[in-house]
């Protein structure tokens, strides 16, 4: 509600940012024209994949191409901010896979020539992707039908615009793509396979089973108290370990929300507007206008049987003649009044059977549907049978059945197709133009008739003026100012009973932050002008106004010792009472083998784990303990173990039964090892090649 307040009182300053934004893309676009020489400076440098530099420009060009294309497929010059958000991903991933792969292309030799795009396109081998464009499907089979591709191409320059060339154009290029890739990705598929003996490992890692007795001593049984380390103790396993403590760049913000409401002030001028139109709303005679040039949501254009309105609407417009107002009263977050538009007597359920032609598949245009309709429709009414026209002409799923929809509800389907239904009588013949194409429509049953109503809302969402806007951004500004380090910061937001809010660890890609509108600024923020305690200016978001502080900063790379020295201290500890446990185990064992002994004389349990095989994800009672599984599969039966370090604690072992692998015939275990090993291939060659670039990704500075 914040942006229709927004919309009333900032007018002036909306028309101020498109004209800022306009100026901005013509100085943009002009500096674009200067090449690529504009951006030789790491300041316009959107990645580095494989040591070679992305410069934003490129990066641009692709995202316009593709905003283009939209455009065209859509037929709309409007984009949402989600399939907006969803073109830039497009187009970042045209470029990484552009740099990942072209090299390994280019070495191979791999390409699409002229005449394997033409078979693939309108040959022989129709490619998958072609085949699925429903404008190339036949109408009455709902097959592919290649005629129908041949028919399009050569009607392409037929389109004065050229907007039907160029999405073709990139339609081709992106199959020509796919193509190379599928290459590619073949010929790796074809170089994996798998031998006898992998086959045979595999067989035996599923089908050799233990049955365990263990007993063990948890690293809780000694207290964290009783075991110190130092920081050469610490340093030494923090370098013996390192590659365990890689990890990507991540910050963790802290913030408080000043969520503007509407104000006493706000309320009261809600309320004198309601009042003052009221007279006007009462006496005109289009209600579904007024409302729609008036009010803050549009008229609903919907009859309700009574029961479906509030209790209070019901009441009073049930008994009430056309023209009656209820109201103003206040309900949800707005003033509204109320006013009988209009009363019919209409049936909840119709029967009818229809005849569909589509709009031209190539152009949209609905000119020849309506006179195929037009035409159809004098027939039937000069005595022709609807049912047999339906059969023959129409091009829906329902022409089989001689057009039959059966019964249906007012809300199944769309509105013009309702309309021409429900206001009809049994027997009329109608005609309805929806976004499916031209409808002949045969009336053929209604169920009861009831009393309806139509209503129309006059509302007045009271939403939170400038005034109101100014006051909250003062009081946050306030904070921001007073509280510039996290200290203050902290000791604000308990001071004043605020509610402070923690985000995950953010990502540099990161886009959402739950219970926040758009919060992308925050993790720029985080990312390129924060440091570690610091307190940002304020965020507008929405309807909201944010302070933050930058509390964990991690770096991409090996996590440095300071940051993880509590968790080195807990392996470090770990590690010594493993060695105590051990000792412990090791003197118990000279006196004797048997594990019931060994348990007897250290006060352990001995408890048993069945059918632990090396395919077995946890042991019954222990959990995820994969030494353990790995020691309990490969040890003899009837054998004792050495002591065995876990996750948990150390484990004493004694195999007392084993099921070996009878299974010899490798063949079909090694074809579903291939299968399964190709399977993987689309992704992880291409996720492996991007790991391999060592892709730096800079977006974070732009967007």
């Amino acid at each position: 509600m914040a942006t229709l307040q927004k919309i009333r009182n900032k007018g002036g300053l909306l028309i101020a940012i498109i004209i800022g934004l306009a100026l901005l893309a013509f100085i943009l676009g002009d500096f674009l024209k200067k090449g690529p020489s504009s951006f030789s400076s790491s300041e316009y440098e959107l990645a580095e994949i494989s040591g070679n530099s992305i410069p934003y420009q490129l990066y641009q060009q692709k995202l316009e191409e593709l905003i283009e294309n939209t455009k065209r497929n859509s037929g709309s010059e409007n984009i949402d901010e989600a399939t907006m958000e969803t073109i830039r991903e497009q187009a970042w991933e045209s470029i990484l896979r552009e740099n990942v792969m072209d090299a390994e292309y280019e070495k191979l030799g791999l390409g699409i020539s002229s005449d394997e795009l033409f078979d693939i396109v309108q040959g022989n081998n129709i490619h998958p992707q072609v085949q699925q464009i429903p404008i190339f499907k036949n109408q009455e089979t709902g097959q592919f039908d290649r005629a129908l591709v041949i028919r399009f191409l050569k009607n392409l320059d037929q389109d004065e615009s050229g907007l039907a060339r160029s999405s073709w154009l990139a339609f081709e290029e992106a199959l020509a793509q796919t193509q190379v890739m599928d290459k590619y990705n073949t010929l790796i598929k074809k170089g994996l396979y798998v031998t006898k003996d992998q086959a045979m490992a595999e067989l035996n890692e599923r089908n050799i089973k233990s049955n365990v007795a263990f007993v063990v001593e948890k690293y809780t049984t000694i207290s964290d108290s009783a075991v110190s380390v130092t920081d050469q103790e610490l340093k030494a396993y923090y370098d013996k370990n390192s590659y365990k403590y890689e990890q990507e760049a991540e910050r963790v913000v802290e913030y408080v929300i000043f969520e503007v409401k509407p104000s006493k002030e706000d309320f009261e001028e809600a309320d004198k507007w309601i009042n003052s139109i009221k007279p006007d709303f009462i006496e005109t005679a289009d209600d579904k206008q007024f409302v729609n040039l008036n009010s803050d949501v549009a008229f609903v254009d919907k009859y309700y049987k009574q029961g479906e309105l509030t209790e209070q609407l019901d009441t009073v417009l049930f008994n009430a003649e056309i023209g009656a107002t209820y109201g103003p009263y206040f309900e949800g977050n707005s003033y509204k009044i109320a006013k009988l538009a209009e009363v019919k007597m209409l049936s909840d359920t119709v029967k009818a059977r229809h005849i569909l032609i589509r709009p031209d598949q190539n152009t949209g245009d609905y000119s020849k549907a309506k006179a195929t309709i037009d035409s159809l429709k004098t027939l039937v009414e000069n005595g022709a049978n609807f049912e047999e026209l339906a059969m023959k002409y129409g091009s829906d799923g329902t022409a089989a059945e001689g057009g039959d929809l059966g019964w249906f509800k007012r809300e199944d389907m769309v509105a013009p197709f309702n309309d021409s239904c429900f206001f009809a009588k049994v027997g009329d013949i109608k005609t309805a133009v929806t976004q499916f194409g031209v409808h002949l429509i045969k009336v053929e049953g209604k169920g009861p008739e009831t009393k309806k109503v139509q209503v129309a809302v006059l509302e007045r969402v009271v939403a939170p003026s400038q005034k109101t806007y100014d006051v909250f951004y003062g009081e946050a500004s306030q904070f921001a100012g007073l509280n510039n380090t996290y200290d203050k910061f902290d000791k604000a937001i308990n001071e004043k009973a605020l509610a402070k809010r923690v985000t995950p660890p953010l990502k540099e890609t990161d886009k959402t932050i739950a219970g926040l509108e758009a919060p992308r600024e925050i993790v720029r923020w985080a990312y390129n002008t924060a440091t570690k305690g610091s307190v940002s200016d304020v965020f507008e978001l929405g309807n909201k106004f944010v302070v933050a502080t930058l509390t964990e900063v991690k770096e991409k790379g090996i996590a440095p010792f300071e940051q993880i020295k509590e968790e080195l201290t807990v392996e470090v500890k770990k590690e010594k009472k493993a060695k105590t446990i051990i000792d412990k185990f090791n003197s118990a064992m000279t006196t004797s083998k048997n594990i019931q002994d060994i348990a007897a004389n250290l006060g352990l349990r001995v408890d048993t784990a069945e059918n632990v095989s090396f395919s077995s994800f946890s042991m019954p009672g222990i959990g995820v303990e994969p030494k353990v599984i790995v020691n309990a599969v490969e040890l003899e039966k009837d054998k004792l173990s050495a002591p065995v370090q876990g996750n948990t604690g150390v484990y004493l072992l004694h195999v007392f039964g084993k099921t070996e692998n009878t299974e010899t015939e490798t063949k079909a275990e090694a074809a579903r090892l291939t299968s399964g090993t190709q399977s993987r291939v689309d992704y992880e060659v291409y996720e492996a090649l991007k790991k391999v670039a060592d892709i730096k990704d800079y977006r974070i500075k732009f967007f």
